[in-house]
Parts: structure tokens; sequence; C-alpha cells
């Protein structure tokens, strides 16, 4: 009975994946307005978004199920991210198991701070966000150790890339009867061992005014094309693994800082600052010193995280002493010279609602 619903679901999701793919992204927008709309919108708001993101992982699932069953002239190409991240969710179970803990706690952890505030208090609240961080750091530990010791990418589970239009109205079935159909129209390669479109898909394809340039173009191998998934992050050793381990327990060492020091302290904002100013630096140094042409010849997928961790200095300003006295001043004489500005003051109003967030929900600005 529950098999046979699923199977209904997930006909209905491939059927209507551009549909689904929509109104998900539609809710999502509809959480960044809701707080300061009622009572208890925040609340209602991150039930929501934290829902959204976990039915969006049973859906990611279902359409790289089903991309699997399209012929290989169809399939889309994965990017380095998720070829890397698929690649060690199937090798090792450990790290399936680590990967969607992780995932599933940055989905909830702000909905259930706000949760466990609003039904015991403060001081629960901040055993619980030390229990969530502890957790978190080592879900990140056993995925330091399961990739053999090569960085944490975020996140740590495949994006959603596939574009639903690549999905014929058909039900899995039919899709693997496509398959079948259509495999005598590929050829493996002998040394790369993708597959390939043979010359009577091309032809049949030309005939239908395909752009000859533009199918060679997506045809050709990039560098990363050819690696192997765990050759697209290097390997950490000596100094380098310490620093990612100093980064995955930099979280867990603020919140031990809070704790001690109170919010309104500088110390802990300090320590964590610069635990992640230190690991930037001298995991750059790293990369210039032990590994052959240094920054420059760091894959896609490590340059991303590098990003993201720079990125990440954001929410430094919303935190402690600093958005205290810098940041909290700075938005309340915006949102009063915009008060009657129509367009701005819609602008300003958001960010007054979101102010309150900011200040008491520690996940909001946590980054971990």
């Amino acid at each position: 009975m529950i098999l046979s619903l699923l199977k209904k679901y997930d006909d209905l999701i491939l059927n209507n994946a551009s549909q689904i793919s929509s109104i998900e992204s539609s809710l999502r927008t509809l959480t960044y307005v809701l707080p300061g709309r009622f009572a208890d919108a925040e609340f209602a708001s991150e039930a929501l978004f934290a829902a959204l993101n976990l039915i969006g992982l049973y859906h990611d699932s279902i359409l790289a199920r089903a991309a699997e069953n399209l012929p290989p002239s169809r399939k889309p190409s994965p990017s380095p991210h998720n070829r890397y991240t698929r690649y060690w969710i199937n090798s090792s179970k450990t790290y399936q198991h680590a990967s969607l803990a992780l995932t599933f706690l940055q989905y909830t952890d702000v909905l259930l701070e706000m949760g466990v505030q609003k039904k015991w208090g403060k001081e629960i609240k901040w055993k619980l966000i030390g229990m969530i961080e502890f957790i978190k750091v080592m879900c990140r530990i056993i995925l330091l150790y399961k990739t053999n010791e090569r960085t944490v990418v975020e996140p740590t589970i495949p994006r959603r890339e596939i574009d639903p239009s690549i999905f014929p109205s058909t039900s899995n079935g039919d899709l693997m009867g496509h398959h079948e159909q259509e495999e005598s129209d590929t050829w493996v390669g002998k040394y790369t061992k993708r597959v390939h479109d043979s010359i009577s898909v091309v032809r049949s394809q030309n005939s239908q005014h395909y752009d000859v340039n533009e199918y060679l173009t997506n045809k050709v191998l990039m560098v990363e094309d050819v690696r192997k998934p765990p050759d697209l992050v290097h390997k950490l050793h000596s100094f380098g693994k310490l620093c990612e381990l100093l980064y995955i327990l930099r979280p867990l060492l603020y919140v031990i800082a809070l704790q001690k020091y109170g919010n309104k302290s500088w110390r802990p904002w300090l320590l964590s600052i610069s635990i992640e100013m230190s690991t930037i630096i001298l995991m750059n140094y790293f990369y210039k010193t032990q590994i052959p042409g240094g920054c420059r010849w760091l894959s896609t997928l490590e340059k991303e995280e590098r990003k993201r961790r720079f990125r990440q200095f954001f929410f430094y300003i919303l935190r402690g002493p600093f958005y205290e006295q810098f940041t909290r001043p700075k938005i309340n004489n915006f949102c009063n010279s915009v008060s009657n500005k129509p367009i701005l003051s819609l602008f300003g109003g958001i960010l007054r609602d979101y102010q309150p967030l900011w200040e008491n929900i520690y996940f909001y600005t946590a980054s971990s």
C-alpha cells in the first residue's frame, strides 16, 4: 500500500516536475516576507522553510533516479560538486549518513532553536545549541576522514541541477524502455568510459536543425571532466589538515565562549573571527607551498568552497558587540530615513522585521 502510494507520488512529481519546482520556489520566497506579519509568523515561516527543504531532498532523489534511467544521450552532465559528493555517498554509507544528518540539522536548526526557546526558555535553548554544534562538528570530522582527509565542501550532498524539461511525460517504467531502446545509439570511450552519441544520433539531430557547433562545444572534455571524482579535491596533510580541523571546530568553540563570557563580550567574537581568518590564510599558504601550481591549479570545486568561506565573514557584522555597537545603529538610521519613501520603506520594513531574529536567534547568523 505504502509502496504503491510512493510510486504514484514519484510519477506525479516526474510528470509535473517544472510546476513542482516553481511551487517550491514561490513558497520559499513567501517564507522571506512572513516574519512580522502576524503572531508567531517567524515560527511558521521557519517551519514552512524547513519542511520545503526536507521535502525537496526527497524530490531531488526522485529526479536523480529518473535521470539515471534516461537514454545516455539525454542525461545531464553533473557539475564537479555533484560528481564529487555523489561519489562519496555511493562509496561510503558512513559518509552518506553523516552528510544527511548534517544537512538535516542545517535545515532545521533555526526551527529547533525557536521551538525550544518558546517552550522551555533560553537556558535550555543554549544547551540545545551546544548539542547541535557538537553533532555538526562530529559529522564534519567524519566527512573529513571518510574522504581521506580532504576539505569538507558544502553542501555535503548533491545539489539539484536537473532541468525538469528533460523528462518526458511518462512513468519510470517508460523511461527504462526508452533507455533500453536507445542503448544502441551510443558508444563508450575506451579510456574515459564516458557514453557518447553514435553518428546516427548526431545526424538525426542535425536533420532537425541542431547547431553542430553548440553540440561539439557541449561535448568538449575539460581537465576536470576526465579526473576521477576524488581527485577534484586535494588531500590535506601536515598543517593543512590541522587548519581544516580548526575550521570545523570553530562554531563549537564560539558557542562555548558565548556561554562563558556572554553575547556582549568581544572575546567570543574575536576568537571566532581570528580562527576563521587564520585558517583561511594558512590554508592559502598550504596550497601555495604543498600543491604544484598553487592556488591557480585548484579545482573549480575547491575555488567555490574558498569563495563560500569568504562570504561567511558577512555574518560577523550581525553578531555580538559588533552588531550592537556598529551594525544596529546603522540599520536603525537607514530604516528611519526611508520610512516615508515608497519602495525603500518596504525594504526598510523587512529589515525591521528581521532584526529581532538576528538579535535573539543564534542560528540565523551562526553560518555553521
